[in-house]
């Protein structure tokens, strides 16, 4: 796996939990799926503690709004630093 296809697996998972409607099993199968490529292929390098929590979280961000949202805007400022800057 390279970092590309880590970081597009991740903004697959934003996507799903930006929708109005949170299919959370969806949410659950995407991370799943990149946590077990993970463990599979060859990883790239990457902030473990922001993007294997996330995806090891899914669960956790369905029942609480505040914790999903800080989880959220950890891995948005691993994935584009440049827009944590502007903010």
């Amino acid at each position: 796996m390279t970092l590309d296809e880590l970081k597009a697996d991740l903004r697959a998972i934003l996507a799903e939990e930006e929708q109005q409607q949170v299919d959370w099993g969806r949410v659950q199968l995407l991370c799943l799926g990149t946590i077990g490529r993970l463990a599979t292929e060859p990883e790239p390098s990457y902030a473990h503690e922001v993007v294997y929590h996330f995806l090891d979280d899914a669960d956790i961000r369905e029942k609480g709004t505040v914790y999903a949202e800080r989880q959220r805007e950890r891995l948005r400022a691993w994935l584009d630093p440049a827009l944590q800057q502007v903010r």
